[in-house]
């Protein structure tokens, strides 16, 4: 094998894979935006020499080509609900080209601790590919990896201790590393117990502010939920943002004494007509929605602090 002539590939192909690196983590961060779905991480690494000739060695290869090496480049998205995990695989599924697929927790041995990631390898479609842009793209293939926040603490902490499998654990320690994964486990899944239980709290409230009738007792307690149900109500959607700092609108609440839905439409019934007139001078001016949501609310706050 003529390592040399690998080595001059891999360094005359470094700057692609850096900008093919730069320009699919921007192509992955949209994906993910346009699916409102929040991650903990979107990461990649580039493979250095010295680990592409151990993996020749461990894995006995005889490329001729550095491009036979599919995994020089690398991708690590992390999530932070299982659910999400499916919606990323799905997306792309549907908007890359999938060379090899395997979903790590569906195939693991008895042996093996905790569970891992899904991974895939992928490369650009072949309708981006004839764009003369992205045509130097057409021959590197990236490895991805999907996975849970608590998936990447298990894969992190199990690679760096090196007790992927039983066998490699002193006896004494098994039983510590067992219940170690189980409760890595049941943090996914109580993680995804609390966002169902929110989910349902949404359309139950959704469902009482559609009816004619106040939406709940004028003395039920505000929360983050509620707070955004009632703005919904008061407000033009179209200055709605997205991921608006509810929790931290209703600490401010709070700490000026409205504390429930019926002083909170009463605060807004009482300066709705003023909050919007200012709204809609200000997109006179800039020829498109100014204040979020929030920014009306504290505009409305920051009146009847002043009495006006």
């Amino acid at each position: 094998m003529d390592y040399a002539s690998l080595k001059e590939q891999y360094d005359q192909n470094m700057p692609t894979y850096k900008e093919f690196c730069d320009y699919f983590k921007k192509v992955c961060s949209c994906l993910l935006s346009e699916a409102d779905i929040p991650y903990f991480e979107l990461s990649f690494r580039i493979k250095t020499w010295d680990s592409i000739l151990e993996k020749i060695e461990r894995h006995q290869l005889r490329p001729q080509q550095i491009d036979e090496i599919h995994d020089i480049i690398g991708f690590r998205i992390i999530t932070l609900f299982k659910r999400d995990v499916n919606i990323v695989c799905d997306i792309i599924t549907q908007k890359l080209k999938i060379l090899y697929y395997d979903d790590k927790s569906k195939t693991k041995s008895d042996d093996v601790f905790g569970y891992l990631s899904v991974h895939y390898e992928i490369s650009l479609p072949d309708e981006w590919l004839n764009s003369p842009l992205f045509a130097k793209y057409k021959n590197i293939q990236t490895e991805l990896q999907i996975r849970t926040f608590s998936q990447h603490v298990w894969a992190a902490s199990s690679h760096l201790l090196q007790y992927k499998i039983e066998s490699s654990v002193p006896a004494a320690m098994r039983r510590d590393i067992y219940r170690l994964a189980a409760v890595l486990e049941i943090v996914d899944n109580e993680l995804e117990n609390i966002r169902n239980f929110r989910d349902n709290y949404q359309l139950e409230v959704k469902k009482l502010s559609q009816n004619e009738n106040p939406m709940l007792p004028a003395d039920t307690p505000l929360d983050s939920i509620l707070l955004e149900t009632i703005l919904d109500r008061f407000f033009p959607h179209e200055n709605k943002k997205n991921h608006e700092p509810f929790d931290n609108m209703l600490s401010e609440l709070l700490a000026a004494s409205i504390k429930t839905t019926g002083e909170l439409e009463q605060l807004l019934s009482s300066q709705i007509s003023y909050i919007i007139s200012k709204e809609n001078n200000r997109k006179k001016e800039v020829q498109h929605p100014f204040y979020s949501y929030i920014g009306l609310l504290r505009m409305a706050l920051s009146r009847k602090k002043h009495n006006i």
